[in-house]
């Protein structure tokens, strides 16, 4: 399996109750997949999959395959706090008919390198499909590090690491494994800095509001002009609450998506409106999305 291009963690649409409303989310897949996107990522972080119980997680991981029907690849998000809970949520995405996987550390329990390894071995063995690692040290509490990177990277399943710990000095230590691990972009303010070092592909939460210009950047030709442009954007995005301030500015974009699910909350009115004003600001490159 071969990583390129941009592949956006489809956000879960959830209706004032905090219910899942599974039409919108096939909805949603399918307006991705016209604007051009690359891949898909099915119950990841930014679908707020860590709220979704397993059998919420399934529909959702199966309604989102069934609407992309093979026109692109298919990642399904495994987290948990525990190797077993892992192993379940990669079956879940196994059964739903993903390409692969995207497999971040279990959360809270705080494990060596050593145990990370181990870890995502037992998860990628059990699915046997093709993986890639989620280095997201804010949200799980420990890196992926060499030590476990040096045993992770000869295992012939896992393809890449999505690299989201804001330390751009990692990007050199990953080319370490070049020709074994596609480093996948991970951020969206440094973006730039992962395609000017060679990389290839972009798994981007903020890629539901701004497919047009995640693609333009990507793209060397218009990369400068399109950053320039929603780089306002991305660091109000990136500077907190960054899930409920994608769904706000999808909102914003004519996408109705601000609902979320415990403990997460709607974006308020202020805040909408500096997006408002953001996205005035960046033109052709934050258009609506409908």
């Amino acid at each position: 399996m071969k990583l390129t291009g941009l592949y956006v963690p489809v956000i879960t649409q959830f209706d004032a109750a905090g219910e899942v409303e599974l039409g919108l989310v096939q909805e949603w897949t399918e307006l991705l997949l016209s604007h051009g996107v690359d891949g898909i990522v099915a119950v990841g972080t930014t679908g707020e999959a860590y709220a979704l119980n397993l059998d919420e997680r399934a529909t959702v991981a199966n309604a989102i395959v069934k609407q992309v029907a093979g026109r692109v690849p298919v990642l399904a998000g495994v987290g948990g706090m525990s190797t077993r809970e892992g192993i379940a949520h990669a079956l879940i995405g196994k059964n739903a008919g993903c390409d692969g996987l995207m497999i971040a550390s279990p959360a809270y329990s705080v494990p060596t390198q050593d145990e990370i390894a181990t870890h995502m071995q037992e998860v990628v063995d059990a699915a046997g499909i093709p993986a890639v690692l989620y280095d997201y040290p804010g949200r799980i509490g420990v890196s992926i590090e060499a030590e476990a990177m040096d045993v992770l990277a000869e295992h012939p399943l896992i393809v890449g690491i999505k690299e989201a710990s804001g330390d751009l000095s990692r990007i050199d230590m990953l080319k370490k494994y070049d020709g074994k691990i596609d480093i996948v972009c991970g951020a969206d303010v440094d973006s730039v800095s992962f395609f000017a070092a060679g990389s290839t592909s972009w798994i981007a939460g903020a890629g539901n509001a701004l497919p047009k210009a995640h693609l333009g950047i990507l793209n060397p030709e218009t990369r400068e002009e399109a950053y320039a442009a929603v780089k306002p954007i991305l660091e109000f995005v990136e500077s907190g609450r960054y899930i409920a301030r994608t769904k706000a500015l999808m909102t914003v974009l004519g996408v109705p998506s601000n609902n979320a699910r415990g403990p997460l909350k709607p974006i308020e009115e202020s805040a909408l409106d500096e997006l408002r004003a953001l996205v005035a600001a960046a033109g052709e490159w934050a258009p609506s999305l409908v």
